[in-house]
């Protein structure tokens, strides 16, 4: 099925390529002589009008053969026709057939993404699910739970209207309405504007606006780090998942911890899961055990009434042996508080902001710098109801992945339980999907544009070398079968990617590329006047040994990437 997967979608990409060549062509009445997908021996072909259509054997590409389109000779030419070749008509009619190839190859993602908006028919709340600390959320006094209701000038209803303005607002202060048990608040927040470089060759970079919340909430997998706290006296042990306080059932922690902030001092019956260790010895197998206890809350020393639980993500459910973790003296059972001095609450945050780090050191280095990252941070972390201090240097190695590209792994060393849940999503109508859609194929594709244009910018500043990122047909075979094994959504994703990639491609100003053409079309009006048969000659020889070059090390990469494969199935 992986070649299938492979031909269907070389064959789409390919056939979208040419249809803009060719609609653009028909437009402006250049005579089409033969739309073909595939090279070499014809395998199937019909004549319609005056357009031959064929389907060759080798599905590496396609082409378009357009009346006068490499030729110089008006004699080869009948004269009746001699105003419906490309060479005469005038050059913004060319450069706009020429460009409707990757332009084309660039509205499909559009398409696609479109299409995916619109099989969305539910959308999550403008709910917030976490604060951030020391945030313009927390400033405003927004709190998990609370629906967004109004930002600036917009009504917000759905969590991507909420992005959306605060992704386009940085440094913009914002009135912000939300409503919190049946009341309306209002405060002006301003997004702060951050950068987020979630690899290390900088490719993967946004810059946006952020105001410190998050969709997703905390379940209610808690933890008892107070020995003396009343929820370890009354029983509760760290990562039992509470389930049902007074016979009404929760699943969000914010809904445990206002059930008891609320109890007025008045006992609370908790029924809660407890991960229970099977005794086998084959593997760590783990049963959910019921546990059900009592507790009366107490007024802490704010004033509100708490029995000692936390949120159990910061707390580590597992230190590995010799691993950075562990040399930092850091335990299972240790919950996270701070990272370089700022609180935490999201271990999600906690990790992006720890490989952000990184990312940038290893992005601000030297081009054919090898020597290793050493990034090193601050940890506080509580133990027994006590605060401790530590330094965490997590390990740096680079090595290269299968595609033949290098990556960098960090380790640490330390796990949790992950234990987040998301609002309950709302009907999301048909009429708001379709503005939704648009602006997500857009917003998606350009986003696919940008990162190959920062990775041309890595690879003339040296940090990528331009080599290793050449992949042939069977690297296109292999992303199109395992997308296609995945699932339609994956295979149309995919798709999208890699017409995106072929568009800008052929954009480049390289012969015989239709970013070349351009390029020749553009010399020929700075010189008001045809370029010479030997100019146009030379260029094409040029093209053509770039176009080998590049098909060889193609192959070169692909043979590379394969050759364990390749060598068991030869012996």
């Amino acid at each position: 099925m992986g070649f299938v997967y492979f031909v269907i979608m070389i064959g789409v990409l390919v056939f979208v390529h040419e249809l803009g060549h060719f609609l653009v062509a028909k437009a402006f009445d250049v005579k089409v002589l033969r739309f073909s997908i595939g090279f070499g021996p014809k395998i199937f072909g019909y004549t319609y009008g005056e357009t031959e259509y064929a389907l060759c054997a080798l599905p590496l590409g396609g082409y378009v053969l357009m009346l006068g389109g490499d030729l110089d000779e008006a004699e080869a030419i009948p004269e009746e026709d001699l105003p419906r070749t490309l060479l005469a008509k005038p050059i913004w009619q060319r450069s706009l057939v020429i460009l409707a190839g990757p332009a084309f190859n660039i509205f499909l993602p559009i398409l696609v993404f479109f299409f995916f908006g619109l099989t969305q028919t539910t959308a999550p709340p403008a709910m917030v699910g976490e604060v951030l600390a020391d945030t313009p959320a927390e400033q405003a006094g927004l709190q998990a739970g609370d629906r967004i209701t109004k930002l600036g000038d917009d009504e917000i209803k759905y969590w991507h209207d909420l992005l959306e303005v605060v992704s386009a607002s940085p440094d913009k202060p914002l009135d912000m309405t939300w409503e919190r048990d049946g009341k309306s608040f209002t405060a002006t927040i301003t997004p702060q504007s951050r950068t987020e470089t979630q690899d290390a060759i900088g490719i993967l970079q946004t810059t946006r606006g952020q105001v410190g919340v998050l969709l997703d909430t905390h379940g209610p997998t808690v933890a008892v780090t107070n020995p003396d706290s009343l929820a370890a006296k009354a029983g509760l042990h760290t990562f039992d998942r509470i389930i049902e306080i007074n016979g009404t059932t929760v699943d969000r922690f914010d809904a445990v911890a206002r059930t008891i902030r609320t109890s007025e001092g008045k006992e609370l019956k908790l029924t809660a899961l407890r991960p229970t260790k099977l005794g086998v010895d084959y593997g760590d197998l783990f049963t959910q055990k019921v546990v059900k206890l009592s507790v009366t809350p107490q007024k802490n020393q704010d004033g509100v009434f708490d029995i000692g639980l936390t949120r159990a993500e910061l707390v580590l459910s597992e230190v590995e042996k010799d691993s950075p973790a562990s040399e930092s003296g850091l335990k299972a059972g240790d919950r996270i508080t701070r990272l370089n001095g700022t609180p935490q609450r999201s271990w999600f945050i906690l990790r992006r902001t720890i490989q952000q780090s990184i990312n940038e050191k290893l992005l601000a280095r030297e081009a054919g710098d090898n020597e290793p990252v050493t990034e090193t941070f601050d940890i506080e972390y509580e133990r027994d109801g006590k605060l401790y201090t530590t330094t965490l240097t997590p390990k740096v190695t680079k090595y290269t992945d299968e595609y033949q590209q290098e990556r960098y792994k960090r380790e640490i060393g330390w796990e949790t339980i992950y234990d987040t849940v998301k609002p309950d999503p709302i009907p999301f109508p048909f009429g708001d999907r379709i503005v939704y859609s648009a602006k997500l194929g857009i917003d998606k594709t350009w986003d696919g544009v940008s990162m190959i244009g920062r990775l041309f910018q890595r690879i003339i500043e040296g940090k990528i070398s331009f080599s290793k990122q050449v992949g042939g047909p069977i690297l296109v075979g292999e992303l199109a079968a395992r997308a296609g094994e995945a699932g339609i959504a994956s295979f149309l994703w995919t798709m999208a990617l890699l017409s995106i990639n072929i568009g800008v491609f052929n954009l480049l100003p390289i012969p015989l590329l239709d970013g070349g053409r351009l390029m020749l079309f553009a010399a020929e009006a700075i010189k008001r006047g045809p370029l010479s048969f030997r100019t146009r000659q030379i260029t094409s020889y040029i093209g053509f040994v770039f176009i080998i070059m590049l098909m060889i090390l193609a192959f070169k990469n692909d043979i590379e990437r394969n050759w364990d494969r390749i060598v068991d199935l030869l012996f």
